[in-house]
C-alpha cells in the first residue's frame, strides 16, 4: 500500500477552506474517524484499500458520497489504505455531475466492486501517489487542473477494469439477466389480467440484491438494452394486451397496472409507441 505519512501540516493549512484532502489510514477506526466528517460535509471519497474480508491482502477501489456511505457494510472491510476526498468546487468550470455519470461503476455497492489484479493495483497505487504528492503542493488553479487530470485518469482506468470484468464474468451476468426477466414476468397475474406491483428498476434490483446501476449495466452488456428499457417494454406489452382483449377504459387499465395516475401510463405508452392507448385500440379494431 502507499507509505503512511503525516498529513497534519497539510490538514491544518487548509482547515479553513479547501476542496480536497488526501490521507492514509492504518486501520479501520482511523478511516472512520477521518472519512466520516468529509462525507458529512458533502465531499466525495475515493478509497484505495486493502481488503480485510473474503479476499485478504487484496486491494479494492471504492467510491463514496453523502448519498452512499454504508457504514455497516464498510465496517470490518478495510485493513489499511488511503483516500482522496474532494468537493464539487474543485471542478469549477467543469461539469462534475456529467463527468461522474459517465462512470456507472461509481454507483455500484461494495458487493459489486472488483478486486484489483496485481497489474491494476500497481497502476492505481502510482496514481494515488501522484495525487498524494500534488495535494502537498501550494494551492493554485494549476494544482486543481492537475488533480482533476489525475482523478480523470483514475476513473478512466477503472472504467477499463470494469469493462474487462464484464467480459470475464459474462456467463454470471447472463444468469442475472435471466433472473431479472423472470422476476419481471412474475409481477403479472395472467388469470386476473393485472400487475401485482408496478415494475420499477428499484423494485427489481432489490429483489435481485443489486444496485440499479449495476442491473442496468449488466442488462446493457448482455442484451444491448438497459433494464429500464425491458421494464418499459413489458409494461407497454401488458397494456396492449388489455387494450386488445378487454373493454376496460384507459383509467381502469392503469389501475390494474398499479399506476397512480392514468396519465402516467399514457405518457409511457406514447413514448414507446408514438400513439396514445386509445389510438392504439382504434388501430387494431
Amino acid at each position: 500500500m502507499i507509505n503512511n505519512g503525516n498529513n497534519n501540516e497539510f490538514q491544518n493549512a487548509f482547515s479553513a477552506s479547501f476542496s480536497y484532502y488526501f490521507d492514509n489510514f492504518g486501520n479501520e477506526e482511523q478511516f472512520f474517524d477521518s472519512a466520516k466528517r468529509w462525507i458529512d460535509d458533502k465531499y466525495f471519497l475515493i478509497v484505495f484499500g486493502c481488503s480485510n474480508k473474503d479476499h485478504r491482502g487484496q486491494h479494492i477501489l471504492l467510491f463514496f458520497s453523502s448519498q452512499y456511505f454504508p457504514v455497516q457494510e464498510i465496517r470490518g472491510y478495510f485493513k489499511e489504505g488511503a483516500y482522496f476526498a474532494f468537493r464539487s468546487d474543485l471542478f469549477t468550470g467543469y461539469s462534475l455531475r456529467n463527468k461522474l455519470k459517465e462512470f456507472g461503476f461509481l454507483e455500484y455497492s461494495i458487493q459489486e466492486s472488483m478486486i484489483l489484479s496485481n497489474n491494476d493495483y500497481r497502476l492505481i497505487k502510482n496514481i494515488f501517489e501522484l495525487i498524494d504528492l500534488e495535494t502537498k503542493m501550494p494551492m493554485s488553479e494549476t494544482q486543481s487542473k492537475i488533480l482533476i487530470s489525475y482523478l480523470d485518469l483514475l476513473l478512466q482506468h477503472m472504467q477499463r477494469f470494469y469493462q474487462q470484468l464484464m467480459e470475464d464474468k459474462l456467463n454470471e451476468f447472463r444468469a442475472l439477466q435471466k433472473d431479472f426477466m423472470s422476476e419481471l414476468h412474475t409481477l403479472f397475474d395472467s388469470k386476473r389480467k393485472c400487475l401485482s406491483l408496478l415494475p420499477s428498476l428499484t423494485l427489481l434490483s432489490r429483489k435481485l440484491n443489486c444496485t440499479t446501476r449495476f442491473l442496468n449495466d449488466v442488462s446493457l452488456k448482455t442484451s444491448k438494452n438497459t433494464a429500464q428499457y425491458h421494464i418499459d417494454n413489458f409494461i407497454v406489452k401488458i397494456a396492449k394486451e388489455l387494450l386488445a382483449e378487454t373493454d376496460l377504459s384507459v383509467a381502469e387499465i392503469a389501475k390494474k397496472m398499479q399506476f397512480d395516475q392514468p396519465q402516467s401510463l399514457t405518457r409511457l405508452f406514447k413514448k414507446k409507441t408514438r400513439i396514445s392507448p386509445l389510438d392504439y385500440r382504434i388501430s387494431i379494431i
